[in-house]
């Protein structure tokens, strides 16, 4: 879909809903693709929101796997400088970090494909342990879940309730997981419950809401047990989020948006390399990897992929094909440029 169309789509969006809309777009898609809400989108953020000016209420379009669990707190504070109510708008993926920004809205506008997810972070640091797939690699990541699980194992269905047995648990899972690694989840688990209650309570201010945040904090940290969990619409309002259904002409408009960003991005799709090269030897892909668009900017980071065929080797299973990556840094222009 071209960018003029695009605009088009999102002034329509801004019509229904009486509001300034922002989107905000990373790729779902497998490395080298993949993007993560990040730190170094809050300045083009900060570049929509000035052009916008004061506004009684700004919506913003999402779709995203997560990513940076610290980002949420600032990119949402940021927005509500700029307006008396945010909203989010989610036509399809908001997981991880994504349903962090969602904790921080008034309401989220949520239609049938919407999902969430729990929030309870995997770490990545210099001790964690080597990923016996990848030697080399930057090591696994540790869920904070996985470490909470094996303890719970130990004290509810082995029934490990003594003070030196668990002493003894305790060693053993530290024996495979450096202690700084340990030490790193129990800080994330803290940090990822107090951003998610102070997200809330941007906007839970009744006695009432300040009562119901702790659970809802509880169910998506804790109470899920598994990361991948999906939440779709029913179940998100059940958990206590105020949830907002979309009429059938907004829904429409939703997911039109978001297949504008599906068609551009490859969203969903696999990187198949054999597949670009077309019997070449050498083939470059480049496609945005994340988006911050409004009607009155457009901004974007890309990734361009270049591959090359190399020679078989005797014993090869299959075609070997080098890859280079270049990451082209964010650009912002207006949005009636295409």
């Amino acid at each position: 879909m071209a960018l003029p169309e695009r605009r088009e789509l999102l002034r329509r969006v801004e019509s229904d809903r009486n509001a300034h809309v922002i989107a905000y777009v990373t790729s779902d898609r497998p490395p080298p693709f993949r993007a993560n809400i990040a730190s170094d989108v809050i300045p083009h953020f900060y570049g929509h929101l000035r052009r916008i000016g004061g506004a009684e209420r700004i919506d913003m379009f999402l779709f995203s796997l997560g990513g940076d669990t610290i980002v949420p707190w600032r990119l949402v504070n940021l927005m509500r400088e700029y307006c008396t109510e945010l909203n989010v708008l989610i036509p399809y993926k908001a997981h991880s970090a994504a349903t962090l920004i969602a904790l921080g809205a008034d309401a989220i506008v949520m239609g049938p494909m919407a999902e969430l997810s729990p929030i309870d972070p995997s770490i990545g640091s210099p001790f964690n342990p080597p990923d016996p797939r990848n030697p080399k690699g930057p090591g696994l990541e540790i869920s904070v879940e996985d470490v909470a699980g094996f303890i719970n194992l130990a004290r509810e269905r082995v029934d490990i309730t003594d003070q030196d047995n668990l002493i003894r648990v305790m060693e053993k899972l530290a024996e495979h997981i450096h202690p700084l690694a340990l030490g790193a989840v129990y800080r994330s688990h803290a940090l990822i419950r107090l951003l998610a209650a102070k997200l809330l309570a941007l906007h839970m201010r009744s006695p009432a809401d300040q009562q119901r945040i702790p659970k809802i904090v509880d169910d998506l940290a804790e109470k899920l047990y598994y990361h991948g969990y999906l939440i779709g619409r029913a179940e998100a309002e059940q958990l206590g989020l105020r949830v907002v259904k979309p009429s059938a002409a907004l829904e429409s408009l939703l997911w039109e948006l978001y297949v504008s960003y599906e068609d551009e991005m490859d969203l969903g799709q696999q990187f198949q390399p054999i597949a670009h090269l077309q019997g070449a030897d050498k083939a470059e892909i480049e496609r945005p990897i994340a988006r911050v668009d409004s009607r009155e900017l457009r901004s974007s980071i890309r990734k361009r992929v270049l591959m090359q065929r190399l020679p078989v080797q005797p014993g090869q299973p299959g075609p070997q094909i080098a890859i280079q990556e270049e990451v082209i840094p964010w650009e912002s222009g207006e949005s009636d440029q295409g």
